[in-house]
């Protein structure tokens, strides 16, 4: 979905929220749990993809939208007073290279539809405040554009180094505890804190064997990559643009992709 439709999407409330946001970048917001409405969960349902695999109870999106109008009411209920619970993810582990395997936790639709309401709400409070060389997993962004930035400073001769890192098990590593205080510098709404927190502790079913993990946001989540994003937001980009860029003696960028990052310097000293 492009920047524009998602947009068009977006109830007016939330593109007031993006722009209150971006006047003010310091701003903690009180109120926003409202903002995810029965039309909020239909507008997440409609973008859970037809085939997305099901989750524990085998519900498909078909499935689910047969009765969509009372499923959304029930579910929406649920969230007002405090009951809605998430349910344990199905682990499936997908191939990779070397005969290793990445673990992906997949949730119910019911959990994928809460995952994508509570995102739409905090895209409208972080999207302004995410830095330009930020590309992973936001609206309208993707790997390709962070290639073509690294080609053209290459090519006009802002960058003769090039330093490529990718942190390991990112997701599966990420400190919970830190990612919560950090949410909690924007966002001061504790119902919708507390949903966050519904989506980050939950089990996980692996097979036969059911398990608790304590740190991380499961991959497969459409709500890890943002909060991802919020996490490096912190701990990376603005370290690199506090810290880091006024020590360097030439030019310097971090691009980044999720948590693959590429500091492009001009002067070999200053990637050293």
């Amino acid at each position: 979905m492009t920047a524009t439709a998602m947009a068009e999407s977006r109830s007016p409330k939330l593109l007031e929220v993006r722009e209150r946001a971006k006047r003010n970048p310091q701003r903690r917001f009180l109120s926003l749990a409202h903002l995810i409405d029965e039309e909020a969960l239909k507008r997440a349902y409609q973008r859970i993809r037809k085939d997305a695999a099901t989750g524990v109870d085998g519900v498909t999106k078909e499935q689910y939208g047969q009765e969509l109008e009372s499923n959304v009411a029930n579910l929406h209920g649920r969230m007002k007073t405090g009951r809605y619970r998430h349910q344990p993810l199905r682990r499936v582990h997908i191939p990779k290279d070397k005969g290793r395997t990445r673990p992906i936790g997949i949730s119910c639709v019911e959990d994928k539809v809460v995952q994508g309401a509570v995102r739409e709400v905090l895209e409208a409070v972080y999207e302004p405040l995410f830095y330009d060389g930020s590309y992973g997993f936001r609206p309208g962004r993707g790997a390709h554009q962070a290639l073509r930035m690294l080609d053209r400073a290459l090519m006009r001769g802002e960058a003769n180094w090039i330093i490529e890192a990718d942190i390991q098990s990112y997701f599966d590593s990420i400190d919970r505890k830190m990612l919560k205080e950090m949410l909690k510098e924007r966002v001061a709404d504790t119902s919708l804190l507390r949903l966050v927190g519904r989506c980050l502790h939950v089990g996980v079913l692996d097979g036969d064997e059911y398990s608790e993990p304590d740190e991380g946001t499961a991959q497969g989540s459409s709500l890890s990559p943002l909060l991802g994003n919020v996490y490096l937001h912190h701990v990376l980009d603005q370290w690199f643009e506090r810290d880091v860029l006024p020590r360097m003696k030439g030019k310097a960028r971090l691009i980044r992709f999720a948590d693959d990052c590429a500091p492009r310097r001009r002067r070999e000293e200053a990637a050293l």
